[in-house]
C-alpha cells in the first residue's frame, strides 16, 4: 500500500511538473516566434527591395508572411506563400498586435522606417502548431523516464521497506512466552533507534511479567498461612465447649481476619505499584496535613498498646504527588513503627520542608534493624531472622516503591545510635519543585 502511495504520489507529482514545464516552454517558444518576427522585420532594410511591387515566394520551411509598404500605403514588395490576408490593414506604429482576419487569426510585427513599413506576421494556427510540437519534443525524453522512475522507486520501496517487515515478521512471533530482543544484524541505520525502544519495550515487558508470575506465587504462599488459621480458628469455634472458650476462639477469629485484611489490602497496594502503571494524577498535595491525619486515624491503636503517638509537621509542606499513595506511605510507615514500639514508649511523625525536599520522618523506640538488613528489608516478604512480630513484610516494600514512584529517597538509621534497643528512624525525602515553592 506504501508503495502504491508513493507511486502515485510521485506520478502526480511529476505531472505537475510536466504541465508547468509544458506551458512553460510553450511560453518561451511564443518568445522566440516574436524575437524571429522582429528580427526578419529589421532584417528587410536594402534600398532595391523597394523599386517596385514585387511578389516573393518564400523558401521551404519560411513560416513567416512580409509586405512592405510606403507611409501612403502603397505596397512596395509581399511574400506569396504564405502571405498575409488582403484584408489586414496596413499600420503605421512599430509594436506587436493580434490580428483577426476573416480566415485566421494572426501575429503581427510592424516595423516603421524612414523610408516606408515592414509588417512580418505568422499566423496563430500554425504558429501554435509549431510551439505544441517543440513543446512536445522537449518533454519527450521526461515522459518516457516517467514509467522507469516509477519501476525505481517501486523497486527501492520493496528493497527499503524489506527490514521493517522481517521487524514486524519478528514482533508477531513474539508472545508472552518468548520475549527475547530482536536481531540488530542487517538493521539500517535509520531503523537503529526503532529496534532498539522495541527491544527495551520487550525488556520491561518480560521484567513486568516475571514479576506478575513471582508475585502472584508469593501471594499464594503468603495467603496460604493466614487463611489455614483462619480455618482453624473456626473449627475451634464450633468444637469449644463453653461461651468462654468460643469468645475466646472467635476473639482471636478476629484478630485472624485483620491480619488476613491488612495481607490483601497491602498485596493489592504492591500490584498497583509493581505493575508501574499510575492510577492518579501527581497534583499539589500538603503532606504535613495528611501526616496529622494518618496519625489521628491511629491514635486509638496506640493508646490501646500504650504507645504515644504523636506528630510534629510544619504548618504547610507542598508536594506534587498521589495522595492516595503518600496516605500510604505514611499509613505503612507508621503501622511499622507501632508493631514494634514498646509499651509506654513514642512514636513521632515529623514533616518538614528543607530547601527543595520535603522529609517526612517517623521515629519509634523498637529494637531497630541491623546495618546488614537494611536493604534486605526492602525485599517483600522479608523478615528479620528471629522476628516474632505478625506481620507480611510488605510494609517496607510498599513505602519504598511509593518513594521510588515520586523520584525520592528513604533510608533507615538507629534512631538512638548506641541505646539498647537503639530504636528505628524512617527518613524519607520526596523532591518539591520550584512551582510548588512558588505555591506554598
Amino acid at each position: 500500500m506504501l508503495v502504491l502511495w508513493v507511486v502515485g504520489a510521485l506520478t502526480l507529482g511529476v505531472t505537475v511538473v510536466l504541465s508547468a514545464t509544458y506551458f512553460l516552454v510553450r511560453m518561451q517558444v511564443g518568445h522566440l516566434f516574436d524575437e524571429e518576427l522582429r528580427l526578419v522585420a529589421l532584417a528587410v532594410h536594402l534600398r532595391e527591395d523597394w523599386l517596385d511591387r514585387r511578389l516573393r515566394i518564400a523558401r521551404p520551411g519560411f513560416f513567416l508572411s512580409v509586405r512592405a509598404y510606403d507611409k501612403d500605403g502603397g505596397v512596395f514588395f509581399e511574400t506569396l506563400l504564405p502571405s498575409l490576408p488582403q484584408d489586414f490593414p496596413k499600420t503605421f506604429e512599430e509594436g506587436f498586435e493580434r490580428v483577426e482576419s476573416s480566415e485566421d487569426t494572426w501575429r503581427i510585427y510592424t516595423h516603421v522606417t524612414e523610408d516606408g513599413v515592414v509588417q512580418v506576421g505568422q499566423s496563430i494556427a500554425n504558429r501554435d502548431a509549431l510551439a505544441r510540437d517543440l513543446s512536445l519534443r522537449a518533454l519527450l525524453p521526461l515522459l518516457l523516464l516517467i514509467p522507469f522512475l516509477a519501476l525505481f522507486v517501486a523497486w527501492a520501496l520493496q528493497r527499503g521497506l524489506a527490514p521493517i517487515r522481517h521487524a514486524s515478521d519478528s514482533v508477531s512471533a513474539r508472545d508472552a512466552s518468548r520475549l527475547d530482543p530482536l536481531p540488530m544484524d542487517d538493521v539500517p541505520k535509520e531503523l537503529v533507534p526503532l529496534v532498539e525502544q522495541i527491544n527495551g519495550l520487550l525488556r520491561r515487558l518480560e521484567a513486568s511479567l516475571g514479576a506478575e508470575r513471582r508475585f502472584l506465587a508469593d501471594a499464594a504462599h503468603e495467603l496460604r498461612s493466614p487463611v489455614g488459621a483462619l480455618a482453624l480458628q473456626v473449627q475451634l469455634a464450633a468444637r469449644a465447649q463453653s461461651d468462654k472458650a468460643r469468645a475466646a476462639a472467635f476473639e482471636e477469629l478476629g484478630r485472624g481476619i485483620e491480619r488476613a485484611r491488612r495481607l490483601v489490602q497491602q498485596l493489592l497496594d504492591f500490584a498497583k505499584l509493581e505493575s508501574g502503571v499510575r492510577t492518579e494524577r501527581f497534583v499539589v498535595h500538603d503532606i504535613a496535613g495528611l501526616a496529622r491525619e494518618v496519625v489521628g486515624s491511629s491514635a486509638a491503636r496506640a493508646e490501646s498498646q500504650g504507645v504515644d503517638l504523636g506528630a510534629d509537621a510544619d504548618d504547610e509542606v507542598p508536594v506534587s504527588c498521589s495522595a492516595e499513595e503518600m496516605r500510604s506511605l505514611v499509613e505503612n510507615l507508621v503501622d511499622n513503627a507501632l508493631r514494634y514500639a514498646p509499651p509506654n514508649s513514642q512514636v513521632t511523625v515529623s514533616v518538614r520542608q528543607d530547601g527543595s525536599m520535603a522529609e517526612i520522618t517517623v521515629v519509634d523506640s523498637g529494637p531497630g534493624i541491623p546495618v546488614d538488613e537494611r536493604e534486605r528489608v526492602f525485599e517483600r516478604f522479608h523478615r528479620v531472622a528471629g522476628d516474632s512480630t505478625a506481620g507480611s513484610g510488605l510494609g517496607l516494600s510498599i513505602a519504598k516503591a511509593i518513594v521510588e514512584r515520586h523520584h525520592g529517597r528513604m533510608r533507615l538509621e538507629d534512631a538512638a545510635p548506641g541505646a539498647k534497643p537503639p530504636g528505628l528512624m524512617v527518613k524519607v525525602q520526596i523532591p518539591i519543585h520550584d512551582a510548588q515553592l512558588r505555591a506554598a
